[in-house]
């Protein structure tokens, strides 16, 4: 009798006791995405520009034969995103001090490298217990730590919208376009920039940072999934997209690629606003909403009441 009274509190408190170590794991993860969100603006208040998505076009410039022919669009160029050129103001100068923004490609430099593939527990969500490297790109050993957390790139993953110094003939893809959100290839976003407001754009965003749960493919393969190169981190595209098309990816909805907002916490994802405030998004946001919060000049309305479906 003692013995099944104590399996019965024990049934019941295991709930509790889980539930509660991952209330802690939300909290230290939205403490992870506000002081991230806190350097951005540290960054942008010194530079009077926001960080850069991802550093592409210079390199095209300065006579680097890029293997893509396309501007903007140099994957293995020099090295420069937005959550190193932050490393100063997260307590990571010794980091940032190693690393040569000059040598193209990025990966001839031993100290890019090293950081590329160092372990920043501010980038990692509690929740998710992967914090090993990504798979190979480009080439075997081109791989980085994985990340948590994206900068927001904006509602339109296969912009058409093209820089405005780009060349004739050079026809990019979505991916290394202009966009619509903060951040994007070569981007030089500033507070003016932001018409719908710094409280109304999303500039941080959870995610897994991959395609696939425990990050390698699953055998026999997951339905659904992608078979292939599946990650992204410290050194290439950790962009996170709201929609493309007519598709809106709400939080939690695909995991087809990298770059969508996912998360291990139940019920949504954790997004920091270009104010610096961090909120929890629940997957049964307003896609409308969802939508507006990507864009920095769409002049639509962001109620946060509209943020659940009615």
């Amino acid at each position: 009798m003692v013995i099944a009274i104590i399996g019965i509190l024990v049934a019941l408190l295991l709930p509790a006791v889980q539930s509660a170590r991952e209330a802690a794991r939300r909290t230290q993860c939205s403490n992870n995405l506000r002081q991230l969100a806190t350097a951005v603006l540290s960054y942008q208040a010194q530079m009077q520009v926001f960080p850069t998505g991802e550093v592409h076009g210079g390199s095209w410039v300065s006579g680097y034969r890029n293997p893509y022919s396309r501007q903007h669009c140099d994957w293995e160029g020099s090295v420069g995103m937005w959550c190193n050129l932050i490393f100063p103001y997260i307590e990571q100068q010794s980091a940032f001090d190693k690393l040569d923004f000059a040598i193209i490609p990025q990966y001839n430099s031993t100290g890019n490298v090293e950081i590329m593939r160092q372990s920043f527990s501010l980038f990692f969500c509690p929740s998710d217990g992967y914090r090993g490297l990504t798979t190979d790109w480009g080439g075997a050993g081109r791989n980085a730590r994985i990340m948590h957390y994206y900068a927001v790139n904006g509602s339109n993953e296969g912009s058409r919208n093209v820089h405005r110094d780009q060349l004739p003939g050079k026809d990019d893809y979505g991916h290394c376009n202009f966009h619509d959100g903060m951040f994007f290839n070569d981007s030089a976003t500033k507070d003016a920039d932001i018409k719908d407001g710094l409280s109304n754009t999303a500039m941080l965003c959870e995610t897994w940072g991959r395609s696939f749960p425990h990050h390698q493919a699953e055998s026999p393969p997951l339905p659904g999934y992608p078979t292939g190169e599946s990650s992204r981190g410290m050194n290439l595209h950790t962009s996170v997209y709201f929609g493309s098309g007519s598709l809106v990816y709400t939080p939690n909805s695909n995991h087809m690629s990298p770059w969508r907002a996912n998360s291990f916490h139940p019920g949504g994802v954790h997004l920091a606003l270009a104010d610096g405030s961090v909120h929890f998004i629940p997957d049964a946001v307003n896609a409308a909403a969802w939508l507006a919060l990507a864009t920095i000049a769409g002049q639509e309305s962001v109620d946060p009441s509209k943020w659940l479906n009615p």
